[in-house]
C-alpha cells in the first residue's frame, strides 16, 4: 500500500473481488501496457489502487476501482459523482454553442500582442547610431587621405567610366538606384487594387467554404433534433430517479426502468449510469423467463464511461485531472462505507430531489376554490423508495 497516512485504518469493505487476478479472470479487467510496471510485486486490488492514488493517477484508480466494487455500491458511487458533476454546473453553467458557429468565421483571430505597435527607437539609440555613421565617415576620409592621389583618381575614373556604360545600357547606374530605393521606402505604401487576381480567388474560396459549411450545418440538424433544456432536464431527473430505485431495490423491474430511461438519454453522464445500472443487475432479461447473464467488464467499462464523460464535461468548477480525484474521494467514501444510501432511504427522498425550483404562480383570485380545485392543485405526494430485503432477487446473479 503506498504511504500515506491519511489512508491509514482505511480500508474498502464493499468489493467483489480482492485480488487483481480474480478481477482480471473474472470481469476482464485489463492492464495497459504503459502502466505495467507499477504493477510489478502488487497482488492486492486495494493495494494497487491507493498505488495509483499515490501517483496521483486518480484516473486509472477510479476505472481499478468500478471493476472491484460491489456493483450495488459501485453504481451509488457513480450517482455521487454526476451530482457532484451538477453542483459544479450550477456554479458555472456549461455555455451551449450553436453547431451553426462551428467553421462560421473564416476570418484569423490576431493575437493581443500581434496588434501592439512596434515599438519606437529611443533617442539614446538613435544617438548612437548617428556616432557610428559619423565615425565610419571619418574612417574613411582617413583611409582616403593615406591613399596615394594618383591611385585614388585612377579608382575614380574607372568607376566613372563603369558607371557610364552602365547609364547608356540601362538609363540609370546602381548609385541612383540605391537613392530611388531609399525615396520608395521613405513613402506610402503603393495602393491595393481589390480587383487584383489574388483578390478575387480569394473571395471566390471564401464563397465555396461557406456554401459547404451551411450544406453541412442543414444535414447535421436535419438529422439531430434540436435540444430542448426543459426536455433534457426531465430525462436527466427520469434517470437518476431509476439509478436512485435501482440501488434502493436492485430487482428486475427497476433494473428494466434503467434500461428504458438510459436509452432516451444515453449520451449523458445520468442516462448512461442508468445503463450501467442495467448492467450491473447482472441479467440482460430481467423480466423474461431465463437468465441472460451480463457479459463480464460490461457493468464496470460502463460506469468508467460515466467518468469520463463526467470529467469532460464542459462548464463546472475543476478541470479533468481534479474532477478525477473528486470521484476518488467520493468512491473512498462508499467503498469503505463511509456514505452510502441508507439515510434517504430513511428519510423518503433521493438527494438530486432535495432542490426542487419554485415555480412562479399566478396571482390568486379572491373566489374560494372548490373542493375539486383544492384536489387537483394539491401537491403530489413524494415517491417512495421500496427497500431490497434478504431473499428478494438482486445484483448478484
Amino acid at each position: 500500500m503506498a504511504d500515506k497516512l491519511d489512508w491509514m485504518n482505511k480500508h474498502f469493505v464493499l468489493l467483489r473481488y480482492v485480488s487483481l487476478a480474480d478481477v482480471i479472470e473474472t470481469e476482464g479487467y485489463k492492464i495497459r501496457p504503459d502502466l505495467e510496471e507499477l504493477f510489478a510485486g502488487v497482488s492486492g486490488a486495494e493495494d494497487m489502487v491507493f498505488k495509483f492514488a499515490g501517483s496521483e493517477r486518480y484516473k486509472s484508480a477510479c476505472e481499478l476501482m468500478a471493476y472491484i466494487a460491489h456493483r450495488r455500491a459501485a453504481v451509488w458511487w457513480g450517482y455521487r459523482c454526476v451530482l457532484s458533476l451538477m453542483e459544479e454546473l450550477k456554479i458555472n453553467p456549461a455555455e451551449e454553442r450553436d453547431i451553426s458557429d462551428i467553421g462560421a468565421n473564416l476570418e484569423p483571430e490576431v493575437p493581443d500582442w500581434a496588434k501592439e505597435e512596434p515599438p519606437q527607437a529611443s533617442p539614446e539609440q538613435i544617438a548612437d547610431v548617428q556616432a557610428q555613421l559619423a565615425q565610419a565617415q571619418a574612417d574613411y576620409e582617413k583611409m582616403r587621405a593615406a591613399n596615394d592621389p594618383r591611385m585614388l583618381k585612377y579608382v575614380e575614373d574607372l568607376m566613372g567610366l563603369v558607371m557610364g556604360e552602365f547609364r547608356a545600357a540601362h538609363g540609370t547606374d546602381p548609385m541612383d538606384l540605391i537613392k530611388q530605393l531609399g525615396e520608395k521606402i521613405k513613402q506610402d505604401p503603393q495602393p491595393i487594387d481589390p480587383n487584383s487576381p489574388i483578390f478575387v480567388e480569394t473571395a471566390k474560396l471564401k464563397a465555396e467554404i461557406g456554401a459547404m459549411q451551411k450544406e453541412t450545418v442543414d444535414t447535421i440538424k436535419s438529422v439531430i433534433p434540436p435540444k430542448v433544456p426543459e426536455h433534457q432536464k426531465k430525462l436527466q431527473d427520469n434517470a437518476l430517479s431509476a439509478v436512485f430505485r435501482w440501488v434502493a431495490a436492485p430487482d428486475g423491474e427497476n433494473s428494466q426502468k434503467c434500461l428504458n430511461v438510459g436509452n432516451e438519454c444515453v449520451e449523458t453522464p445520468a442516462g448512461l449510469l442508468s445503463l450501467s445500472a442495467f448492467w450491473a443487475f447482472g441479467d440482460l432479461m430481467p423480466l423474461g423467463e431465463h437468465t441472460v447473464p451480463t457479459p463480464p467488464g460490461l457493468a464496470a467499462n460502463g460506469l468508467c464511461q460515466v467518468f469520463l464523460l463526467c470529467s469532460l464535461h464542459p462548464g463546472g468548477t475543476r478541470k479533468l485531472k481534479e474532477r478525477y480525484e473528486e470521484y476518488f474521494n467520493l468512491g473512498m467514501e462508499v467503498l469503505t462505507g463511509a456514505d452510502n444510501w441508507e439515510p434517504y432511504l430513511a428519510a423518503g427522498k433521493a438527494p438530486h430531489e432535495e432542490e426542487v425550483p419554485v415555480d412562479v404562480q399566478a396571482p390568486k383570485s379572491n373566489e374560494p376554490e372548490s373542493p375539486k380545485q383544492a384536489a387537483d392543485e394539491s401537491p403530489a405526494p413524494p415517491p417512495t423508495y421500496k427497500r431490497w430485503k434478504p431473499g428478494e432477487p438482486n445484483e448478484e446473479k
